[in-house]
């Protein structure tokens, strides 16, 4: 399986998430390895990801926030 940007941008969150199958994830590694402008693209979204759960960590959400996020979540996404 050949990958090329538009694939590995569409494919970011999934490889970054560990849900993307085997040949996904060995396909975007490659084009990692070789693509310096989604290299970054990667590391950015990486690096953001990790401060977010870094900071969720510290604070605890109200119990209402997090229902209403979830409804929404379920609601953008039948």
């Amino acid at each position: 399986m050949v990958c090329n940007c538009d694939d590995a941008c569409r494919d970011l969150h999934l490889y970054l998430d560990g849900e993307a199958t085997v040949a996904v994830r060995t396909a975007i590694s490659a084009h990692l390895e070789c693509c310096p402008s989604c290299a970054d693209a990667f590391h950015f979204e990486a690096q953001v990801r990790m401060t977010v759960a870094r900071c969720c960590c510290e604070e605890q959400v109200p119990e209402s926030l997090r229902v209403r996020v979830l409804r929404a979540i379920y609601t953008a996404n039948p």
